[in-house]
């Protein structure tokens, strides 16, 4: 598992995912009022760069082997592990300066590392074989231009703003515990191969 792991995870990719969303995040804390919408680029980069470890080039010489795709998904994680620890250092660092709710914006990370998981392990069930790569191009952006913008603010806190009552965290904690539960669903039930997605696309 660990021969596989080393050659098949995008190591590179993942170690400048690593070290971008530790800088993000050390602005972030520095001075939050006016770099905020970071915090919304760097859970993009963790839920993108996650989704990146599920990757298969060779999915039509890989996929047909006896190691299943649950053994494959396990043997990747080591990647998403080193993800994980950019995170933990990066709330740790920025503690002080993300309005008196670290724990809610460590939900934002760790939700979107499951939810990337979850995406690129689903469409690999079902025959895909590079889906992080588009998944990364799209979330990125997507997330960095929400939380500068944030609209829909009051009806969809996704990244509240400062503590003073302009933001809503409590929905933003609901929200995305929602997505990090759903999540871990569709994550289990592709490891599974679940029967209700029994048609199987071109890589």
């Amino acid at each position: 598992m660990i021969r596989y792991a080393v050659h098949a995870v995008p190591w590179l990719r993942i170690g400048v995912a690593a070290v971008l969303v530790v800088t993000l995040m050390e602005l972030v804390g520095r001075w939050p009022w006016q770099t905020w919408p970071l915090e919304g680029t760097a859970v993009g980069l963790l839920a993108g760069a996650t989704a990146w470890c599920f990757d298969e080039p060779a999915a039509a010489v890989v996929d047909p082997a006896p190691r299943s795709l649950a053994w494959r998904t396990l043997a990747r994680g080591s990647g998403v592990l080193v993800l994980a620890i950019a995170w933990a250092v990066s709330i740790g660092r920025a503690w002080d300066g993300l309005f008196g709710h670290p724990w809610v914006v460590a939900l934002h990370g760790g939700a979107a590392m499951v939810a990337g998981a979850a995406w690129a392990t689903w469409r690999r069930a079902v025959g895909v074989a590079s889906p992080g790569m588009s998944l990364a191009v799209s979330v990125v952006p997507l997330l960095t231009g929400w939380a500068l913008v944030r609209p829909f603010d009051k009806q969809l806190p996704v990244f509240p703003y400062a503590p003073d009552g302009s933001g809503d965290w409590s929905a933003s904690l609901a929200g995305w515990a929602c997505l990090g539960v759903a999540a871990g669903v569709l994550l289990l039930a592709a490891l599974a191969d679940a029967p209700w997605w029994t048609v199987r696309s071109v890589p």
